[in-house]
């Protein structure tokens, strides 16, 4: 489910990229040392990661809960699976730029989410307790690009965020027309 999912949002990405326009000013590139201080930065850094091909920095997105937790049988989660699974979705005849913000909302009920239900998904996926789960935004960016034509194009993408203990991590792709609660 979770591979349709990603397949199908980073899929749109490649065809919005055909007929997007210019967008405007690109935020920072993030570090692995800041990737974290924010909704905002893990979500930039997630895709960054995956379309600059930085591994440290994708394993950086996701709390160690999640990338260490051992199952019955013995198994964890392979990261570099996980990474050149997105990976290999990115087309290179783009070259990624960089992202800006194009809005957030934060999952809650003043904005029409139920967040209860989601820390606890969030909890249970990525091996933690449902309390350490204080927040959660889905965050909107504009991703920019570049083509061998030397063309500038954006497309934007939802990415559903959370945190835990003081710091941000990436939960989930969210479909990409996705509409944030009114």
């Amino acid at each position: 489910m979770i591979k349709k999912t990603v397949c199908a949002v980073l899929a749109s990405v490649i065809t919005a990229l055909s007929v997007a326009g210019c967008g405007g000013q690109i935020d920072e590139f993030v570090t692995v040392s800041n990737v974290n201080q924010s909704s905002v930065s893990v979500a930039e850094g997630f895709f960054q990661a995956v379309f600059t091909g930085d591994e440290e920095l994708f394993a950086a997105c996701y709390p160690d809960s999640f990338k260490t937790f051992t199952d019955d049988e013995g198994n964890t989660v392979d990261m570099h699976e996980v990474f050149e699974e997105y990976c290999s979705l990115s087309d290179p005849d783009y070259t990624y730029l960089g992202a800006s913000l194009s809005a957030y909302n934060d999952y809650d009920a003043d904005h029409g989410y139920d967040f209860p239900p989601l820390a606890e998904d969030i909890a249970a996926l990525h091996h933690t307790s449902v309390e350490l789960i204080e927040a959660a935004q889905i965050v909107k960016l504009r991703l920019n690009f570049q083509n061998a034509d030397n063309e500038r194009l954006t497309t934007e993408i939802y990415i559903l965020v959370y945190k835990s203990e003081a710091a941000w991590y990436v939960f989930e792709l969210q479909n990409s027309d996705a509409e944030f609660a009114v």
